[in-house]
Order: C-alpha cells, then sequence, then structure tokens
C-alpha cells in the first residue's frame, strides 16, 4: 500500500445512487470506516442502455481509477449497462496491479484470474423464490421470466427454478421458461402474450428481476388482470421499484450490504499479504407484498413509506428550487460558488461537497490536463480554493481527520469535461436521484458563465482579419504559424521560440467587471510588444497565451526573465492577476516545425504550472503571495523586512520560512531578485543611464548595484543590455 496516513479504497460502479449500488456501497463503506480506511466511490451519473457518444465525456470521471493513492479497486460489476463502458472499465483496471475485487456476477469483461470475485448465489436464492410459492402458496402451476438466453445470470435464475420444481416432483416444462432483457417491456410483453391466450396463463409467475415484475403488474393493471386472485407473482433483486406499482409486489431481497462487508474483509487481508478467507455467501430475505397473497410487512412498508416521502420532499424542494436560474445570471465564479453553497441543502444529509475544476475549463479548446482547482462549498467551511492534480486523492482525504466516503461524479457540457463534484459522507450514506438535477443545475450555470465570458471577450475583438487579433493587433494563431514558417527560411541569427501563459489559475478568470480581465490581456499583450520591439514577431495564439519569435546572441534563461521582467512592470496587468499568474517559456527554434515546438514549449510550461500548483497549496500561500506581490511591485522599498513584516500575520521568521518553502527563494533574496527584475526592464526599454537605472531601483551606489546585477545574472549591465537590444 502507499505510505499515506490512511489506506483508500476505491469503488467503481455505475449510478451509485441506484438501489442496488447504494446497498453494497453502505456494507463497503461500514466496514471500511471500522478499518480505518477511505473509500472513493466512482462513478458516472446517467448510463444509458446505449453507446451514446454524448456519454463519452461523463464516461472520463473513470480514468480517475487510475488514481496511485487507491490501494485497492472494489467493482460493481452489474451496474454497468453496456458492454461497451465494461471493456472501458476493465481495461482501466488491468492497467493497476493492486488488489480488486468484483462484487456481482463475473461478466465476461472482468474475468479476470487475478481478480476475486464475490457474490450472492443467485441459484439458491431463486430456488428459494419459486419455493414460497409452492410451500406457502400450495401454487404447482408456475412459469418464470428470465433475461436473455446464454447469459450467465439468466440461466443460473432459471436453474434456481428448475431445482425448486423438482424438489417438489415436477419436471419443469421448457415452454413455461421465459427469456426476456431483465427490463419493464419483458414484463408487458409476457403480460399481453397471456391475456391474448398466446400462451397459457399459469397459476404463478416469478420473475427474475423486479423490473420484469413491475412490466408485468402494469400491463395486467390496463388489462384489466387482477393479481393475486388471477395469476400470482413473486420477484428477485428488491431495486425499490415496488412502492410505485400495484398491488405491493413481493420479492426477494439480495443480502448486497454483506456482499459489500465481505469484499472490504478480502481486501484487508490482500493488503496484509494474509490469504483470502473462505466466507459463506451472504442469504438474502423475503421481503413479503401482495402479489403472492402473504400481504405486506408492516414494520418494512413503513420503512420504504418514509425513504419514498423524504425522496418526494426533496424532488419537491429541487424542482422549486432558483439555483438554475441564480447560476445562469451569475457574473462571476465566486458568484456562482455562493450560489451553489447556498443550496448544498438540497443534497440529503452530505457533510461536505467540493467542487473541482480543470485549470483550464473555461478556455474554448479544452487541451487535457490533470491539475484541478477545487473547494468546499459548505458556506460554514474553508472555501478557500486550492489545487491538486485530479489523481492525488489523499490530498482531499486528509482534509478531514476520520475516515469517511467520497463520491466523485462527472461535470461536463456534451463533449467538454469541466471536472467533478465530489460529496463527502462520514456514514455509511449517499447521494440520491434529485443531486442528478442538482449537479445538471450547476453544469449548465457553469457553462452559461463560460460562454458569458467568451461573448464579451469575442465582443472586442468583433473585426478579427484572418491573420490578425484585433484585440492586441498581433498575430493570430494562424498568423502566427505562417509567419514563423516564413521566419525560418529568413533568419540571420539564433532564433528562439517563446511561449507565454497568463491568467494560470482560474481564480484570475472570472471576475465581477469582465472587462477587468480584457485590460489584463491588453497590458500583457503592451508587455510582450515591448519585448518584441520592431524586429521580433509577436502572436496572441489563444485568449492567455502570447507567441514570441526573438533573434538573439542571448540564452534562453536571459529571454525568459527580460520578458518577465517587464511583464512585472506593467501595473495593469499585475494589479488583475499577480506574479503567480504567468510562466514563460523558451526554446532555440533550430528548425523544429511550428507545431513541434509548440507542443514542446507547451509541455514545458505544464510541468512548470503543476509545480506552481503544488506551492499554491501551502499552507498561508495567499498571505505570502500578497507580501510577494507588494515586493514587486515597491522593490525600491522592500529592504526594511521587519516593517514589511508588519503588515502580515505571525512571527517575522516563521513568515521567512514559508515564504522560502513557497517561493524556492528567501525573503531577501527574492527583494532583490525584484529590484534586479526592475533594472532589466529599464535596461531593455529605455536608454537611461547605468546610475539613473540603479537610482531608479532603490540603490543609493550605482557600483553596489552594478556588482549585483553581475552576480545574480552572470553577466554585466552593460553587456545585458547590447545583446537585449541588438
Amino acid at each position: 500500500m502507499n505510505d499515506k496516513r490512511r489506506p483508500i479504497i476505491g469503488v467503481v460502479t455505475a449510478i451509485a445512487n441506484g438501489v442496488e449500488q447504494k446497498q453494497v456501497i453502505k456494507g463497503i463503506v461500514a466496514k471500511a470506516i471500522e478499518y480505518g480506511y477511505d473509500t472513493a466511490v466512482i462513478s458516472n451519473i446517467y448510463n444509458s442502455c446505449f453507446d451514446n457518444n454524448e456519454l463519452v465525456s461523463e464516461q472520463k470521471i473513470y480514468d480517475l481509477a487510475r488514481s496511485e493513492d487507491i490501494d485497492g479497486i472494489i467493482v460493481i460489476s452489474e451496474s454497468f449497462s453496456t458492454a461497451a463502458l465494461r471493456k472501458k472499465v476493465a481495461a482501466i483496471l488491468s492497467e493497476r496491479k493492486i488488489p480488486t475485487v468484483v462484487v456481482g456476477a463475473m461478466l465476461p469483461e472482468f474475468n479476470d484470474p487475478d481478480l476475486v470475485n464475490i457474490n450472492t448465489d443467485d441459484i439458491t436464492d431463486m430456488e428459494n423464490v419459486t419455493s414460497h410459492m409452492m410451500d406457502v402458496h400450495g401454487y404447482r402451476d408456475i412459469d418464470i421470466i428470465t433475461g436473455q438466453p446464454g447469459n450467465d445470470v439468466a440461466e443460473k435464475r432459471a436453474e434456481g427454478y428448475r431445482i425448486a420444481m423438482r424438489k417438489h416432483g415436477i419436471e419443469p416444462d421448457p415452454r413455461k421458461i421465459h427469456y426476456g432483457d431483465f427490463w419493464l417491456e419483458s414484463g408487458k410483453k409476457l403480460a399481453k402474450d397471456y391475456v391474448s391466450g398466446l400462451i397459457p396463463m399459469p397459476e404463478a409467475v416469478v420473475a427474475a428481476n423486479d423490473y420484469m415484475a413491475c412490466g408485468l403488474l402494469e400491463e395486467f393493471s390496463k388489462l384489466d388482470v387482477k393479481v393475486p386472485e388471477q395469476i400470482a407473482i413473486a420477484s428477485y433483486e428488491h431495486s425499490g421499484r415496488r412502492m410505485y406499482h400495484y398491488p405491493l409486489l413481493t420479492t426477494y431481497k439480495r443480502n448486497r450490504e454483506e456482499l459489500g462487508i465481505d469484499a472490504v474483509i478480502m481486501l484487508k487481508c490482500l493488503f496484509d499479504g494474509e490469504p483470502v478467507p473462505e466466507l459463506s455467501v451472504p442469504t438474502g430475505e423475503l421481503i413479503p407484498g401482495d402479489t403472492c397473497g402473504c400481504g405486506k410487512d408492516e414494520k418494512i412498508y413503513r420503512e420504504e413509506l418514509k425513504y419514498v416521502a423524504e425522496q418526494r420532499d426533496y424532488s419537491d424542494w429541487n424542482l422549486f428550487s432558483t439555483m438554475e436560474q441564480g447560476l445562469i445570471g451569475s457574473r462571476s465564479l465566486q458568484e456562482s460558488i455562493d450560489i451553489i453553497g447556498e443550496n448544498q441543502w438540497l443534497i440529503r444529509y452530505v457533510d461536505d461537497a467540493f467542487l473541482c475544476l480543470y485549470s483550464n475549463w473555461y478556455e474554448s479548446e479544452l487541451i487535457d490536463t490533470d491539475q484541478m482547482s477545487c473547494r468546499s462549498i459548505m458556506p460554514w467551511l474553508d472555501t478557500t480554493p486550492f489545487e491538486v492534480n485530479k489523481y492525488e486523492f489523499s490530498k482531499i482525504f486528509k482534509r478531514d481527520e476520520k475516515p469517511s466516503v467520497m463520491y466523485f461524479t462527472p461535470i461536463y457540457v456534451g463533449e467538454r469535461h469541466l471536472g467533478h463534484m465530489i460529496l463527502r459522507y462520514r456514514r455509511p450514506d449517499g447521494y440520491d436521484d434529485v443531486f442528478r438535477n442538482w449537479l445538471k443545475s450547476i453544469t449548465n450555470g457553469l457553462e452559461f458563465l463560460r460562454m458569458k465570458n467568451d461573448i464579451q471577450y469575442l465582443s472586442s475583438c468583433q473585426d478579427l482579419s484572418e491573420f490578425r487579433d484585433t484585440l492586441t493587433g498581433m498575430y493570430n494563431a494562424k498568423g502566427m504559424k505562417r509567419a514563423y514558417s516564413s521566419a525560418l527560411g529568413k533568419e540571420k541569427g539564433k532564433l528562439f521560440f517563446m511561449l507565454l501563459r497568463i491568467g494560470l489559475f482560474e481564480d484570475n478568470v472570472f471576475s465581477s467587471e469582465n472587462s477587468q480581465r480584457i485590460e489584463a490581456i491588453q497590458s500583457a499583450a503592451k508587455a510582450v510588444e515591448q519585448f518584441c520591439g520592431n524586429h521580433d514577431i509577436a502572436g496572441h495564439i489563444n485568449e492567455n497565451t502570447f507567441v514570441c519569435l526573438a533573434q538573439s546572441s542571448g540564452n534562453e534563461e536571459l529571454l525568459t526573465d527580460t520578458l518577465s521582467s517587464i511583464l512585472i512592470q506593467h501595473k495593469t496587468y499585475m494589479s488583475h492577476s499577480g506574479m503567480d499568474s504567468f510562466i514563460c517559456i523558451c526554446e532555440a527554434c533550430e528548425g523544429q516545425e511550428y507545431d513541434a515546438i509548440l507542443s514542446s514549449c507547451q509541455e514545458k510550461l505544464e510541468k512548470k504550472r503543476i509545480e506552481m500548483a503544488e506551492k499554491r497549496s501551502q499552507i498561508h500561500y495567499k498571505e505570502v503571495i500578497e507580501l510577494r506581490n507588494t515586493v514587486y511591485s515597491s522593490p525600491e522599498f522592500t529592504f526594511d523586512t521587519e516593517g514589511m513584516f508588519d503588515n502580515y500575520f505571525g512571527n517575522p521568521n516563521h513568515l521567512r520560512m514559508l515564504y522560502k518553502k513557497c517561493f524556492g527563494i528567501s525573503f531577501h533574496q527574492d527583494c532583490i531578485a525584484s529590484r534586479i527584475a526592475k533594472a532589466r526592464y529599464y535596461l531593455a526599454t529605455t536608454s537611461m543611464s547605468m546610475a539613473d537605472v540603479a537610482e531608479k531601483c532603490g540603490y543609493l551606489d550605482n557600483k553596489y548595484f552594478l556588482r549585483q546585477f553581475s552576480s545574480a545574472s552572470g553577466i554585466t549591465a552593460g553587456q545585458y543590455r547590447n545583446i537585449i537590444k541588438r
């Protein structure tokens, strides 16, 4: 297992709010909490019976099963509706060499000798259902409706029926075994065939699951066939649908909760390197109803009514909620977060909820990234955003001192996967159907916010030419690619490709006034133009990305330092976004194709962005970045360290330690770096004398400034100016 504070069990399922899945998960979570384990449930929210392309994006949620923080996996195999989705999940699991238990039928896609399987005994359970109809009610003329012919589960349940019939001295008639598809329509068709006389109507029917039994009840009701007077019905599965049909269905409840408990016991043995024990097969129980003639159990019936009533209340509250209208009208991400937090009560009994969005979720063209910005939406908890890799489950679990269960569900629009919502429960519980609509409202609100952002941005660029971006006057993506090809053929010196990414973290993207963001982009564009001058090529290739082609006798570090130093002096951009909002990457062109060098720089940029995201997760980061912004905005005043610390929290020595931990440089050295950055700006963009530059940067001694510049840059100030100004 990974060396973490608590082990994490991953539960991979579909529609985790389904009655069958909830019963299994309840057992898993109860036992996991007892052992001191955390549980991460990874699930879709729609799980269509069809291979629908619109659901491809939501299925990306299963990539989370690749998390190295997961120590063992439990798969609820029967929850997945299509073979295609089962294959996708099985392929992901095959990459993981960790203990894995399959709960339920060992379907072909999961049939791997390395996987441990546990299930109830379908044959014995179905034998018990059939025997009940014979022993308690005296029926002998009994049909069965089961699933598809050849389906392992369907055939096992049919075999249970055969065994019961033979035990009662009746040889099963193959004509009384009807195959369906485990869904309502199968039951409806069989009912029609009985009433039409196509098939002789028996005394009783046993159904291999509740859905087909409910189909029978619906159609019999339409055709005025009285149950159980004319025909009795008993079922298997106890799916929770019987409350919506009349008469009340008699059904057999599989002991799924015990399956979940046993699965965790098995995982613990695998974790500890012990032999997996031979566990007894969980025994279910008959839930009596009116369709066989038993009559309902009042206690069980009241519990079911209470649950249904509670679901109805939450459904009504959700129906009349104005959350979606509020989100659609929201003008900023923070405003949206506030609205979501005000409506958290619509999720039944949840302890915490985290909205986790990919760092680039708002961009028109999404590039795959693993980095996310997460925050609790609960108003009474700490809602400060924190950066996390999507696979770093332990970072989220460790925010709670006690073991818990977290449900990971996808947030997506069409083919755009924006992130996921995480619900935390500290007890064996989970979300209900209402959550799907609640999450849909959030998704629609986020998409409206993103689209409003795009519309306002594009309204400032209405006259885009084929190759120019009118917001900045620079080349657009198409123009930059053409300019690059032309520059490669004409280069006289060493040519460098520079990539500048601004607005790195989503907190800087949506402000109450989106015009401020546009002004920040234009400010960054002016910095890029200052760097390029009249001889280098500049482009604005997407909303937050600039490209420069620079001919220089310098090197990559000198060029990136210069562009960064110039950007830092542009107050409009810096006051809007701050020191941790941009990254500059530089690479020598050396004849590379445009797409190749762009991709290479983007990969390097993403690595640096991940490093910055890690630093942003440090405690008190918000306070120390404010201090750093002050240092770089007024470097000539930064050497009075004690005076600087007076404006911030805590002990000065502790603050110095945090500063270095967050930025990898001591406070004093960063003060020097801020002055050198300002000096680079003046040297690169003006003809000021060295003495004037020194004075502008807060140096009283010109010679001391020149020594410090040489020490920091590796070259003299004069050499630097000659290289940059060319």
